[in-house]
């Protein structure tokens, strides 16, 4: 018998009531709603009224404003359906226990939380917004709220702290499946854990553990995609290295489904991972590399390397053939493409 799915839903601790009422003021409004009357209902100024929806828009929330006419509420964020994830996920490893944010600061940040109070395997975090999201090297991730995917996985390997990197592999050809079994948009993967359609970027992956040198303790996968992010909703920095699944192929996609498809994909190339070894994850990535035989920079220490990027070796390494036809790997660095 399976054992029942738990799903704890966390409610944002950082949009106020009066945000909360503005929402309600417009809901209940067929037509636009003045600022004065906003601001007479809810006993502030109107310029904290356009502070408050402006803030909701930031949060997914499309409102329009009209001078002399007030603001009206066009649509709402769509959130992901949890009762679809976990029918899909149901008996599979991330199928038991979810916890789902309105908005937090991280879900790895929650994840790494869970996993040191002794959460079990398997324990997915999902947030419809992040405030401090970040990606590897401690960039930040910014995605606007219910257009993308952000959820961590905990996982609990019994594995050595030397192959515990390998797992970005796992998750990377992982997430590719997925998005290509639901989005016209072939994926390829950026060494060592961003995925790419054509040219731009669309996701990408941030791996953190814990453990001693010769076992981990526990590994806490977080993934972000740009699923339904419009361009105007990108980032001005950002908009000519990243795009959407929408943008690439034109349609929105369910992003539900996705998740669930993504979950499914990452349990079974996991278990394969566990059980015989990573030659299935570096074949899959070695199909994929966005990088294969393309000019590269990897940024050291000691200064850029430039070569041309070779593949990858068994431990995962970036391997780079440098001018004097030397093979060069590197297990860690910041890597650009060069003509």
């Amino acid at each position: 018998m399976e054992s029942p799915t738990s799903v704890v839903y966390i409610e944002s601790n950082h949009m106020s009531q009066r945000k909360k009422t503005v929402i309600e003021i417009l809901r209940d409004s067929p037509g636009f709603v003045s600022g004065e009357a906003m601001s007479t209902k809810l006993g502030i100024s109107r310029n904290a009224v356009h502070k408050h929806v402006k803030s909701l828009r930031s949060r997914g929330y499309r409102i329009l404003g009209i001078s002399r006419r007030g603001y009206r509420l066009e649509e709402e964020p769509c959130r992901l359906s949890m009762g679809h994830i976990t029918d899909r996920t149901v008996g599979s490893r991330f199928g038991s226990s979810y916890r789902y944010y309105e908005e937090t600061e991280s879900t790895n940040v929650e994840a790494k939380s869970l996993a040191n109070s002794g959460a079990p395997e398997g324990t997915v975090v999902i947030a419809e917004a992040q405030t401090a999201g970040r990606g590897r090297l401690g960039r930040r991730w910014t995605s606007p709220a219910g257009k993308g995917l952000l959820f961590s996985v905990l996982l609990r390997p019994a594995l050595p702290m030397s192959e515990a990197h390998l797992l970005t592999l796992v998750a990377a050809c992982a997430a590719a499946e997925a998005i290509e079994s639901l989005a016209a948009a072939p994926v390829k993967i950026k060494w060592p854990n961003d995925l790419f359609v054509g040219d731009r970027k669309i996701g990408g992956i941030l791996l953190e553990v814990a453990g001693e040198q010769d076992e981990v303790d526990w590994i806490v996968v977080g993934i972000g995609v740009n699923v339904n992010t419009e361009y105007s909703e990108l980032p001005v920095a950002l908009r000519r290295t990243a795009t959407s699944l929408k943008m690439a192929g034109g349609e929105s996609v369910d992003r539900s489904e996705l998740l669930a498809r993504l979950l499914l994909a990452l349990d079974a190339h996991y278990a394969e991972a566990v059980a015989n070894g990573f030659e299935s994850a570096l074949s899959g990535f070695r199909q994929r590399d966005y990088l294969l035989s393309k000019g590269v920079s990897v940024q050291t220490r000691e200064g850029p390397v430039v070569g041309r990027a070779a593949g990858i070796d068994e431990r995962g390494a970036l391997l780079v053939e440098l001018p004097q036809r030397q093979i060069r790997r590197f297990h860690s660095g910041d890597v650009t493409l060069k003509p």
